[in-house]
């Protein structure tokens, strides 16, 4: 009986054994079909820029990060926009910047003030394009350093009446200048027209706070 036993506990591992074994090499073939999938719209490949852009509009994070081509960042659609305007979305944003930052650390700083204040057709940047998407997610991403940013910041920096008083207004003539689209609407309006959509009361309170003037 012992005997017995002994036959059909060393056949058990044995089969447990093959089955953990085959169910590895399944995840492994499985994870190599997902990665030759993403390698098939790879650079190295000769990646189109109407598939980059694509991507960038599906938020296709992981086909991005395969990315080794910095010239691709240069591209823009037939309205003008670049891969900041047609981001999907925050993780979309912090995906090409990775690959910036990986395939051109020493001009990442340009690359970026480059595709955040780069304006389309419609005379948007990206954060303008975003907000008129009714996209608050990618705000603080696009904002961040844009020449938007550096002006009103400026602005809040000699705001304090008496003899500045004038260099103030002039700056506000500045930032007003450039938050505005082609059709003269200021981005902090477009945040109104949107203010249903979701995160958009942040936007709208962070441009009341910091340039009510752009109202």
């Amino acid at each position: 009986m012992k005997k017995i036993l002994s036959i059909f506990t060393v056949g058990l591992m044995v089969g447990c054994t093959s089955f953990v074994f085959a169910e590895e090499v399944n995840i492994s073939s499985r994870r190599a079909d997902l990665v030759a999938h993403y390698l098939k719209k790879s650079p190295a490949r000769e990646l189109a820029v109407e598939d980059f852009l694509k991507m960038v509009q599906e938020g296709d994070v992981a086909s991005i990060s395969l990315i080794q081509n910095i010239s691709l960042f240069s591209a823009k659609d037939k309205f003008g926009n670049n891969c900041f305007h047609l981001a999907k979305n925050a993780d979309t944003l912090q995906a090409l910047a990775r690959v910036i930052r990986q395939l051109s650390p020493a001009k990442m700083k340009d690359i970026f003030t480059q595709l955040r204040n780069e304006r389309n057709e419609m005379g948007e940047t990206p954060l303008m394009a975003h907000i008129s998407y009714g996209k608050s997610d990618t705000f603080f991403l696009l904002y961040k350093g844009s020449e938007l940013d550096t002006q009103i910041k400026q602005v809040l920096a000699v705001d304090k009446g008496g003899a500045l008083a004038q260099t103030a207004q002039i700056r506000k003539g500045v930032v007003l200048a450039l938050s505005k689209d082609a059709a003269g609407r200021t981005v902090a309006q477009t945040a109104l027209v949107n203010a249903d959509k979701p995160g958009m009361s942040r936007v709208i309170n962070f441009f009341k706070t910091n340039a009510s003037y752009l109202f």
